[in-house]
C-alpha cells in the first residue's frame, strides 16, 4: 500500500531530514510549510498520517490539528506533533489538542521510520476491522 503523509514544517532543513529518513520506504510525501497551507493540503488530499511541526507561521499546528480533529474524516487520521521549543506542558497541550504523537526535535531518523510503520499498521486494522465484517466499533451514521 502506498501510504500518504503530509509532512508540515516550515524550517527547510528539518523537512529534508524527515524526507530522507522516511524516502526509503515508499511513502508518498505532501508538503506543507504553514498551518494555512496544512488545512488546506490535508483537507483536499486527505492523507493517511501527518507529521505536524508545533512552530508554525498563520496557524500553529495546534489549532491546525484541533480543526482537523473537528471533522468527521480526520478523527482517526494520526498527527504525529514535533517540536524544537519542548516546554514542561507541551506534550499534554499535544496530546489535548489531538496530536497521537509526541517528538522533540532533533528527530531521531532511525526511530521515526518504524514509529510511522507501526502507526500505519494499527490504522490499517482498525480500517479493516470497522469496514469489513461489520463488527467494527463505528457507527456508519458519525
Amino acid at each position: 500500500m502506498n501510504e500518504r503523509i503530509l509532512i508540515v514544517e516550515d524550517n527547510p532543513q528539518n523537512m529534508k531530514v524527515v524526507l530522507v529518513a522516511l524516502r526509503p520506504y515508499g511513502y508518498t510525501f505532501l508538503q506543507a510549510t504553514d498551518g494555512e497551507e496544512a488545512l488546506d493540503m490535508a483537507t483536499r488530499e486527505r492523507p493517511d498520517l501527518i507529521i505536524m511541526d508545533i512552530q508554525l507561521p498563520k496557524l500553529n499546528g495546534l489549532e491546525v490539528t484541533r480543526k482537523l480533529r473537528d471533522t468527521v474524516a480526520f478523527s482517526h487520521i494520526p498527527i504525529i506533533a514535533i517540536t524544537a521549543f519542548a516546554m514542561k506542558g507541551d506534550k499534554e497541550r499535544a496530546i489535548e489538542a489531538g496530536c497521537d504523537v509526541y517528538l522533540t526535535k532533533p528527530i531521531n531518523t532511525r526511530q521515526l521510520p518504524v514509529m510511522i510503520a507501526e502507526i500505519l499498521l494499527q490504522r490499517q486494522k482498525i480500517n479493516s476491522s470497522t469496514n469489513g465484517d461489520g463488527n467494527g466499533e463505528q457507527d456508519p451514521g458519525n
